[in-house]
């Protein structure tokens, strides 16, 4: 009984932290107003004049199309569906809310270009992915060292409507927009206020499992002491 109500006590700080990683998402992503490409040219432009090349650095949003680079669209590995981004998952099945182990998982990490009605920002889209994607596969299969796997692929089509909210910079010349030192990175086929809407409902959920965990936790260990 000791043991369990340690072990509760211990997953309520981790729902806890998980709450508190959501808040800082969401507040993230209210403090960056959407930003025009024109507006963040201007003030890289900025300092150039003043004699900054490369220093351009700030956290910003930026709404827009998605459109490959000029090398032409990606194909993606399992469907060879024409695309700027990819992701393909390969995993074990179990249980009814498609869990499962991964097995093997691969996306593609070259960046593409957003277009908006102001401008073009390159988004190289490393070290996150993208919320919501258009979901291309989900194929059954079996094989002799694992047995049933589940196949599964996205992608990020070209023309699709993207929201991202990272740190635009111009280390490499051209303005891009990826993923910060530190805070949030998000590449969404969602909306800004639909994004909010999840990371609140998600913060609402993990602080009241962690509450529920943490009280039972408690109770436990308290009956075990006192037993």
């Amino acid at each position: 009984m000791l043991l369990f109500g340690i072990v509760l006590i211990a997953l309520a700080a981790a729902a806890i932290v998980a709450a508190n990683r959501r808040v800082a998402v969401r507040h993230a992503m209210i403090g960056a107003s959407t930003s025009e490409v024109a507006d963040l040219a201007v003030e890289q432009e900025a300092l150039v004049d003043l004699g900054t090349v490369g220093g351009f650095s700030r956290v910003a949003a930026v709404v827009g199309y998605a459109h490959p680079v000029e090398e032409g669209p990606l194909r993606s590995p399992q469907t060879g569906t024409e695309c700027v981004w990819w992701r393909r998952v390969v995993r074990t099945p179990y249980g009814h809310e498609g869990g499962g182990q991964t097995v093997h998982e691969e996306a593609s990490d070259r960046p593409f270009v957003l277009v908006e009605e102001t401008g073009n920002i390159t988004v190289d889209p490393r070290r996150t992915v993208p919320v919501q994607p258009e979901k291309v596969a989900e194929v059954s299969s079996f094989d002799p060292a694992y047995g049933g796997l589940v196949r599964e692929e996205w992608v990020l089509r070209p023309g699709a409507e993207v929201y991202v909210h990272g740190e635009v910079h111009d280390r490499e010349g051209a303005l891009t927009i990826g993923a910060p030192a530190a805070g949030a990175f998000v590449v969404s086929t969602r909306t800004p206020t639909a994004l909010r809407e999840d990371s609140l409902l998600l913060q609402r959920r993990w602080a009241w499992g962690g509450a529920v965990s943490g009280a039972a936790g408690l109770a436990l260990v308290v009956a075990a002491l006192v037993t």
